[in-house]
């Protein structure tokens, strides 16, 4: 097959140019690139969709998850592009938790509140999942201590810790979200 170069022409009051059909392509693929590469988040910056292999089998015991600092979370939005950040876990028996710290809702927190389907990713594997508050007061301390015991609150907020908002991850075989 070969590429034929046609031109199209580009008019505005500022610019007359000719783009031939390669270039608009190459421009179409760099910019799929750019977003594939550009869409999880990292650090403190959010992304888009999460990328790894996906796990259809059941966890019985997050325990693994115990030497991991960190995690991924990938929330469904009203608008419909996924919103995805990183994010603290812990666990507390076999169970897997999550939280937020501060007064004001996160964004993937009001997307939870929404829709409580999300999607996790550890290491590089996607687990399905849906995320419930932990409003018992008991389960909340408990995780509370987990997290203070895995993460030293001291260091990151100094003296004075924020208020935490503690969420349950529940591998329960939901229907996966369309994204």
């Amino acid at each position: 097959m070969s590429w034929h170069w046609s031109p199209v022409k580009i008019q505005s009051p500022i610019l007359e140019a000719q783009i031939p059909i390669a270039i608009r392509l190459s421009l179409v693929l760099l910019t799929l690139s750019v977003l594939a590469v550009g869409c999880e988040p990292k650090d403190v910056r959010p992304g888009l969709w999460l990328s790894g292999e996906e796990v259809s089998s059941p966890v019985e015991n997050w325990q693994f998850t115990d030497e991991i600092d960190e995690v991924f979370i990938e929330t469904r939005p009203w608008y419909g592009i996924p919103h995805s950040t990183t994010i603290w876990c812990v666990r507390d028996a076999s169970d897997l938790y999550i939280g937020s710290y501060g007064e004001e809702k996160k964004y993937w927190e009001i997307n939870i509140l929404r829709d409580p389907r999300a999607r996790i990713r550890i290491e590089s594997k996607i687990y399905d999942v849906t995320i419930t508050r932990l409003d018992d007061e008991a389960m909340y301390r408990a995780v509370s201590t987990a997290y203070r015991r895995k993460y030293d609150m001291a260091t990151v907020f100094g003296k004075k810790i924020p208020p935490w908002s503690f969420y349950r991850v529940a591998q329960d075989g939901h229907k996966k979200p369309s994204t």
